[in-house]
């Protein structure tokens, strides 16, 4: 019996997890299938590929098996040549045949493989009770933080979201594909497409022409310089996909409360004054244009949280639930900056973490595969320029954000640096309202700029029309 000859001599399992305890449960391990992968490894090099592709050394129980584990595997990549005489040089050389259990050990691996064809099943058992021993250590260190803990119960669910989805991830799929598979999905999606976007709509044309739309897995920075319409264009475009697209959308707004967005949603779709509507001035024949919005936005998928203090574990925590119980197929967050840092971060540098914000949103839309709309505010640059023209160089406080970002858009009015000035708007008639949305970076398309008319009584957005001023 293989697996008592390694758990049976001390010598063999030198280091391995025991415990004198009786009424302690051993944790789920199998022997037999560590030395039958390990065994595979030894009689036949080409498995160690196989094998690679599915544990890694900490997946073995036994000390001495991940010790073995990591020499077939660098000698594996330095091309060196593989059996139980070089096995036993390598080991010697490093000091380690003693603490694997001698030559011994190395013998009954040769001797314990009933067939090399089974290595992959072999590893995948390994691998599983790795997991279930992850899962185990995991609700240890939940069950400890919900007996212990001072944080709030909503932080310690979150963190244990958190724990069990990085033991999820640990599980390797085959995530290399041949390229001739991949070419039938893209000239599938090409026969379907029939020229039109392929991505989520916007509601803008001319934006979704240069984009194909909002694209899956990636993450959309929308920038701009305080009171350009940051949030207006974001509530725009989800208002667009939700009530005409029919898309569940989730809104992230940690500047403004769900009350508040409630009447920007509803001016915008009105097209209705929103000084008056937050004032309650609505004449009769006001509320029925009222209803008609509402009626429109009630019966839309549109999903908002505004909760404090939320930092990047949380929110992805959140999302996650939200495409789970309603396929949310795209997540907007009003805006970056505004976002806690994680506990462990909060000593470091605001630069750093920042830059662990976007890298944890730009994961999020990998994850969930749906586009991940981010706010970001712009730092004064654009102010000390002539032209006020934004550039991604303004990004406040992390470059980190232009790297991540798959497409980054930054939104200019120039009428905004002349408000109260009545001369220029005569004398600059064409940028009274005209709103520039620099494409400044497309990881997959062309840049550009997108123009747009905004209408500031109803804070909206809408196609760009030369022949129309709103508000002169």
């Amino acid at each position: 019996d293989i697996a008592r000859a390694q758990t049976g001599g001390p010598p063999v399992q030198d280091g391995a997890p025991t415990t004198d305890r009786p009424n302690l449960r051993v944790p789920p391990h199998s022997a037999e299938a560590e030395i039958c992968t390990l065994g595979s490894m030894v009689l036949e090099a080409s498995t160690i590929d196989i094998v690679v592709h599915i544990t890694q050394p900490d997946d073995f129980f036994f000390p001495a098996n991940r010790i073995l584990f990591s020499t077939l595997v660098e000698m594996h990549n330095t091309g060196k040549p593989i059996d139980l005489v070089t096995l036993e040089d390598q080991l010697k050389r490093a000091q380690l045949l003693e603490r694997v259990g001698g030559v011994d050990a190395l013998v009954r691996l040769a001797e314990g493989v009933p067939s090399t064809a089974n290595c992959e099943y072999y590893a995948r058992m390994v691998r599983d009770k790795a997991l279930l021993r992850h899962l185990i250590g995991a609700s240890q260190e939940i069950t400890l933080d919900a007996f212990e803990s001072q944080d709030d119960p909503a932080e310690i669910i979150d963190s244990a979201e958190h724990r069990i989805f990085q033991i999820a991830s640990r599980q390797v799929g085959d995530h290399a594909v041949r390229l001739k598979g991949l070419l039938d999905q893209a000239f599938e999606t090409l026969q379907n497409a029939d020229g039109s976007i392929t991505g989520i709509a916007t509601g803008y044309n001319e934006l979704d022409e240069l984009t194909c739309g909002l694209q899956n897995g990636e993450m959309i920075v929308l920038a701009a310089r305080p009171s350009m319409g940051k949030t207006a264009l974001a509530c725009n475009i989800a208002e667009y996909m939700a009530v005409d697209d029919n898309q569940p959308v989730l809104l992230f707004s940690l500047e403004m409360s769900k009350e508040q967005l409630t009447y920007r949603f509803l001016a915008a779709r009105a097209e209705f004054d929103s000084q008056r509507l937050r004032r309650g001035n609505i004449s009769p024949e006001d509320w029925t244009q009222l209803q008609m919005a509402a009626g429109d936005l009630e019966s839309a998928p549109i999903f908002i949280d505004d909760s404090a203090e939320l930092n990047v574990l949380r929110l992805r925590a959140k999302a996650r639930r939200m495409k789970a119980a309603n396929d949310i197929k795209c997540v907007f967050v009003d805006y970056m900056q505004l976002m806690s840092p994680m506990p462990s971060k909060r000593n470091e540098s605001r630069q750093q973490q920042i830059a662990e914000m976007s890298r944890g949103l730009k994961a999020l839309s990998r994850e969930l595969q749906i586009p991940v709309v981010v706010l970001s505010q712009l730092n004064r640059g654009p102010e000390g320029r002539e032209d006020h023209r934004p550039r991604m160089s303004d990004l406040r406080e992390s470059g980190a954000i232009e790297q991540d970002a798959d497409v980054v858009m930054l939104l200019h009015r120039e009428d905004y640096y002349h408000r109260g000035d009545p001369d220029w708007a005569i004398e600059n008639p064409d940028k009274v309202n005209v709103t520039e949305l620099i494409i400044a970076k497309q990881r997959n398309g062309p840049i550009d700029n997108v123009r747009l008319t905004f209408k500031p009584h109803c804070i909206r957005f809408v196609k760009y029309a030369s022949d129309q001023m709103y508000g002169i």
